[in-house]
């Protein structure tokens, strides 16, 4: 077997997880001092599972595809029956905490590709079993609760059917049965995920409720200005003015410290990142590992998305971090694992 991999991906990820380190001390620096080296104990995790998928290759993957699908989905089920007295988002192994629904970023689009790719979806019920296959862990994950990650996993199952060039009339059907579905969903929410997207248009609606948080989030960005105020000098993040400030709403952090140069600098890495991701999937000549790495790249590109978006305001507040940069180390590991199987897919180009 012969190794390969892109330098200019590594590096990117490498120069983005550093800096976030340097801005979770600053975001946890008087909340928990040991953030910084949990974080850096997550990456060597990841980086270890990401050798192996290296490994595996992409054909295994796609092979083991529903053994991974279903094994992942009796995680979840599992997490919801485990006695907790917070969210059931969680399993402990020993002294680490792994979250089940992010394995599912990797599991769904490879249950997809293995499965439904490149069938005949000209009718109406031939879209069910692969929206079926993607309600069921959305179902399990929402219940958690976990409305970020339930959300996410539709951006795939949409991306997939524009990949297989479905019948677009059809495909509109089920378009339409989903925002016709949005009061069943709503009724469905827990109340404070109802009073976040209800203060999503006017957070002074709720100033110290559940509009605080993104309040506070606009005013640290905004607080930055050009410049910022420096490494460990912002007031949001240090006086914990903010919540969520080492996860979620690590961003605003690091844009009142280092303001709008600062700013612009993380998200041009991040469209460094996704734009050579793309390049890499572009060039894959293998029809199944080239739909696997695109459905990838929507999740990883949606993920930076709704981050950004909520804690600017523009987009409802649903808890998905930002990759790389938020403190977690479920989601920092599967990061890791999407980028190795871009890793790996060089060498089929």
């Amino acid at each position: 077997m012969k190794f390969k991999f892109d330098i200019f991906t590594s590096l990117l990820v490498a120069v983005i997880f550093v800096i976030g380190l340097l801005n979770l001390y600053s975001a946890s620096y008087n909340l928990m001092r040991d953030l910084v080296w949990k974080q850096l104990m997550w990456f060597a995790i990841g980086i270890i599972i990401g050798c192996g998928i290296y490994v595996i290759g992409i054909n295994r993957l796609l092979h083991l595809a529903p053994v991974i699908y279903i094994f992942t989905l009796i995680l979840l089920v599992v997490v919801l029956v485990t006695p907790s007295s917070t969210a059931h988002r969680w399993l402990r192994f020993g002294f680490l905490n792994f979250q089940p629904s992010q394995l599912m970023k990797l599991a769904l689009p490879l249950f997809l590709v293995a499965v439904f790719s490149q069938r005949n979806f000209s009718t109406i019920s031939s879209f069910i079993p692969p929206v079926v296959v993607t309600l069921i862990p959305a179902i399990l994950i929402a219940k958690e609760p976990d409305l970020g990650g339930a959300l996410l996993l539709f951006f795939p199952l949409f991306g997939f059917f524009l990949l297989q060039k479905t019948n677009l009339k059809k495909l509109t059907f089920w378009i339409f049965i989903g925002i016709i579905s949005i009061p069943i969903i709503y009724g469905h929410l827990q109340p404070y995920q109802k009073q976040r997207l209800i203060t999503f248009l006017d957070p002074s609606k709720d100033p110290l409720g559940s509009g605080y948080t993104i309040m506070q989030s606009k005013i640290a960005i905004g607080s930055g200005k050009v410049w910022g105020k420096g490494w460990l000098k912002g007031v949001q993040g240090q006086l914990r003015f903010l919540p969520e400030s080492h996860t979620d709403f690590v961003f605003p952090v690091f844009a009142e410290e280092w303001g709008f140069i600062g700013a612009v600098f993380i998200i041009v890495l991040y469209v460094l990142l996704l734009w050579r991701l793309f390049t890499i999937a572009g060039t894959v000549k293998i029809i199944h590992s080239r739909e696997l790495l695109f459905l990838l790249l929507i999740i990883f590109t949606t993920q930076i998305v709704i981050n950004l978006g909520m804690t600017m305001g523009l987009l409802p507040v649903v808890g998905i971090p930002l990759p790389f940069f938020s403190y977690g180390g479920s989601d920092l590991v599967m990061n890791l694992c999407i980028i190795a199987v871009f890793q790996r897919a060089i060498i089929q180009k």
